[in-house]
């Protein structure tokens, strides 16, 4: 392949080609600084992709993770098949209380992570709540007030509604928070799903946004905000372009 130094892997598997050295020549005189440069970016290149990251195409890669303050984002995997693991630490959801009383449940929403445009396949998904973890404000929320969350494509907005939409919730199921806000939480709230999931980004970056509203209208009287720590896994690929 010649005399270079750049990575070639995942592309191609690394032929012993370095700065100092063409391996289709035989060559075989004592390793020099350009020979461990080359080693040295091999192995990056190798670690990365057992990340998920793919420097030769973004249909191969990770998303981009969300700019909200508390989000961090561990990915796993490799091009083919992605862990993403997206982790809360106190971040503060704003929830807004529905335009009519009676009618519109109060509702958060936070962007957690976009994708690579494409078609993207989801394998299955997990969310976990610690004891404490999901906490109010000092605004409208009640101490008792049960809450559903679910991710979606769909960003929550007011609905005159107390239920999520189907786009609210295509990418992580609804689960519901009973008494979220109250000393008397159970000590784990947490969904598994193993449900294949296809959804078609071809014609724009796919956005998993956080979607919390209230159950009904006895859980809030006015605005508040929810402090928010857990872990959210997306087990996915992406199949392909337009």
């Amino acid at each position: 392949m010649g005399f270079d130094s750049a990575a070639t892997f995942p592309a191609a598997i690394w032929d012993g080609d370095s700065g100092n050295r063409d391996s289709d020549a035989g060559d075989n005189r004592a390793p020099d600084y350009r020979d461990w440069v080359r080693l040295i970016n091999e192995l990056a290149a190798a670690q990365r992709s057992n990340q998920g990251y793919d420097p030769d195409n973004v249909l191969n890669s990770v998303g981009t993770l969300g700019t909200t303050s508390g989000l961090s984002v561990v990915e796993r995997g490799n091009s083919a098949l992605h862990k993403t693991i997206i982790t809360l630490a106190d971040l503060v959801m704003t929830m807004t209380d529905g335009s009519t009383s009676g009618t519109d449940a109060m509702w958060g929403t936070v962007p957690l992570y976009t994708f690579p445009e494409g078609h993207i396949l989801f394998f299955g998904s997990h969310v976990l709540w610690p004891l404490g973890d999901v906490t109010a404000g000092s605004g409208g929320l009640t101490t008792t007030a049960d809450l559903e969350m679910g991710v979606g494509t769909t960003a929550r907005a007011n609905q005159s509604n107390f239920a999520l939409a189907a786009a609210e919730r295509n990418i992580v199921l609804e689960l519901v928070l009973a008494q979220m806000v109250s000393s008397t939480t159970a000590a784990i709230e947490s969904i598994a799903s193993a449900a294949a999931i296809f959804l078609d980004g071809s014609a724009g970056a796919l956005t998993a946004n956080l979607n919390f509203i209230t159950s009904d209208d006895a859980d809030a009287t006015a605005n508040d905000t929810l402090i928010l720590s857990g872990t959210i896994t997306l087990l996915w690929t992406m199949q392909g372009n337009d």
